[in-house]
Parts: C-alpha cells; structure tokens; sequence
C-alpha cells in the first residue's frame, strides 16, 4: 500500500514503483502568479507542468476582475517600490512581444487626511525613491479631476504613472508565451497530496502522479491545504466588487478624464476605483470582508455588500451613486502582516511558496514571476526580498 507524507526514493510513490511523468518543475496554480513563473521558467528553458484545478481565468480566487490597479508610489511599504518600477517594465516589455495591450496609464490618487497613511506612505515612498507626483488640496483635485469630492480635511497625492492592467489578457499572454516554449497546462486538474524524495518532488493529482525537481506551490489561498505541515497563518477573506454607470457626465469616469483610486476614509477603511473601461466604473472596499475556507466563500452578493460601497460613493463620487450595473465576488489572501509570501519550504530545499498577496499584488505578477524563476533555477535572486520570508511569520 502507498502512504502520503514520508520521504520516498526517486520514482517509488510510498513503496509503490511506478513510472512517473517527469519534469524539471510543476507550478501548482495558474492565477497571476502561477502564469508568470511558467511563461520566465520557459524562458530559461525549463520544462515545466502547470497544474490548475479550475479553468484558465475562472472566478475563484483573486487574479480576475476585468481591470487592476498598478501604482508606484506605495503607500504600503517603500520597500515594494523597486519591485514595482521592475513590474512596470516587464508589462511593457510582455505588451511589445505579444502585440496585446496589457496595461493603461490613467494617473493615480490616493487620498485620505494629510496624517492618513495612505498619503503619508504613498508620499513617503514617492520622495524616497524621486517618483514624479503632486499633493492636491480639495480645490486643485476638484480643478483638475472633477468627479472627485473630497472634503475640505483631504489631500490628494497624485502620481501620473499608474494605471490600469487587464489580468485576462495579462493571464492569457503569460500562459500562451509559456506553451510556445513548451510548457505544459493542465486545467481541471486538483492537487491532492505530494511527498518529497531524496531529489525529486512526487505530486498526485486526482487523475494522475507526475514527479519534478522542483515545485513551486502558487495556489493562492489553497497553499494552506496545500501545504499543511506548514501550519501557514493564511485567511481567505471574501471581497465583493461593483460596476456603476454615472448618472450623468460619463466622460469624467473615462481613463482620460479618471484616474484610478485610493481613497482612506477612517483609519484602515478604504476604497478604490478603476476608471469606466467597457465595463462602468470599477469600485469596491479594500478589506472588511468575512473569512471563511477558498471552497465554502459565499458568491451571492447581497445588499448588505452594497451599502458602504454606496455610501462611500454618495459622499465622494456622487454622479455613481446608483445601482450598480453588475458585481462580483473575489478573495483576498492574507498575512498577518499584510506583506507577500516568497521563500523556500523550510525543510525541503526544493519546493517553493508564493504569494499569498494579501490584497495587493497582482500588479507585481510580472516580476514575481522573474524572481521566483530565478531562485528555482539559480537558487538566488536580483531582487530583495527578505520582507517576503517565511521566517517572519515564526515559520522555521
């Protein structure tokens, strides 16, 4: 009989000889992250498996949305600024060798009172690292940015260098570059345990067993399940997202005219938006949703979702204070302290956890893909990332 959970020799699952299909590495999930790793693993030459229990695309973790904001001037930690001007790059560098248009400059707000720390870090990061930007005051946002209506208390830090991205398109451009090169996709296919040998790594899905040299679990919120011996301190939180049509005016919620947002309306209450790209106009809260296990997240969407949404757009968009045209829901996963996940599996020198973004990353998919390519084939990276490891969460 086979177990799960001991070290096994190359090529025997638990005792049991079977020849496996191997590989040089398997990525468990192919969300934002997932697709990234594939498409710089490819490029390095790697043969690689992909392994997604859902559809390309699908609406079950975090990585769909129809639009995403990419910002530079983080207010978050300065730390992530260097990584985001590296984003920025490899997006316009994926857009020229697939022909597709990935990403939008619209110019970014954040928002809040002079001592919220949405200003105070996005300025923080902006003078840090020389970012072009401006404070408003209520009068110069109104000027400028006339679908805006913040109170005589708030300020404004604008950074002409954010914008939008479209993660289908960023997904799909991943994942296609990554199969001309040979990697592998294998959608509708769960994960359900893997155990680790002296130099390969078997994996056991529900319709097969492959073996690799090296995985990199980037499961979103099932890197917990994933990843139980690990004991990772992750929370699935639900978060439900709206699309409003102005009621009059619609050409100040154009990408031209609207730049995307963030907006600190009490301390850590804050919301965002996207400009009206085909869609309506992207809005939501930023946190503040339930916890709950990936597979129990309630998807219906009720008017208790809808009411500080539209009450924070009543105050402070007042032309979108309508009915939303559509919704959504999608989940975030978290950390303790908010910051990414990537590091070495503590005891398994060649398994590899990623993310989870906490709400915060797809924008930086492109150079976690570069980074993580990097540390699975060369064991380092340019990039620092000890903000990232395991070890802050006490997990050793």
């Amino acid at each position: 009989m086979c177990h799960a959970g001991g070290s096994v020799p190359d090529g025997v699952e638990g005792g049991c000889t079977r020849a496996l299909k191997r590989f040089e590495t398997i990525v468990v999930g192919c969300g934002g992250m997932g697709s990234s790793i594939s498409y710089h693993l490819s490029r390095r030459g790697a043969r690689t498996l992909v392994l997604e229990r859902f559809k390309l695309n699908h609406e079950n973790g975090s990585s769909h949305g129809r639009t995403k904001i990419i910002r530079t001037a983080y207010f978050e930690d300065p730390r992530y600024v260097r990584l985001a001007k590296r984003a920025f790059q490899l997006w316009a560098a994926l857009e020229k060798e697939t022909g597709r248009r990935l990403l939008e400059v619209t110019g970014g707000l954040m928002i809040g009172k002079p001592d919220s720390p949405i200003v105070v870090g996005s300025l923080r990061s902006a003078r840090e690292y020389s970012l072009p930007h401006s404070l408003l005051d209520t009068k110069e946002l109104a000027e400028r940015f006339p679908a805006f209506a913040a109170s005589d208390s708030e300020r404004a830090l604008y950074e002409p260098n954010a914008g939008i991205l479209f993660p289908d398109r960023c997904i799909e451009a991943h994942k296609e570059m990554a199969e001309e090169e040979g990697t592998k996709f294998h959608f509708g296919e769960r994960v359900t345990r893997w155990e680790a040998g002296r130099s390969l790594v078997t994996i056991h899905t529900e319709k097969e067993t492959y073996a690799a040299e090296k995985v990199i679990f980037a499961a979103g919120p099932w890197n917990r399940s994933l990843l139980p011996d690990l004991r990772l301190p992750l929370e699935c939180e639900r978060q439900v997202i709206f699309w409003f049509r102005p009621s009059t005016r619609g050409e100040l919620f154009n990408p031209r005219r609207m730049p995307i947002f963030g907006w600190e309306v009490g301390r850590g209450r804050i919301f965002y938006g996207i400009p009206n790209t085909g869609h309506g106009v992207k809005a939501a809260r930023h946190h503040g949703g339930r916890v709950s296990p990936p597979d129990e997240v309630d998807r219906r969407v009720t008017a208790e979702d809808e009411a500080p949404v539209r009450t924070f757009l009543k105050s402070r968009l007042p032309l979108l204070d309508r009915t939303p045209i559509s919704s959504m829901t999608c989940t975030y996963t978290n950390t303790p302290d908010g910051h990414f996940v990537i590091d070495r599996h503590p005891r398994h020198r060649n398994i590899w956890l990623v993310s989870p973004c906490s709400g915060h990353g797809f924008k930086f998919s492109s150079v976690i893909g570069e980074i993580v390519s990097e540390l699975a084939l060369r064991g380092f990276t340019r990039q620092d990332i000890s903000l990232f490891s395991l070890a802050r969460l006490g997990i050793t």
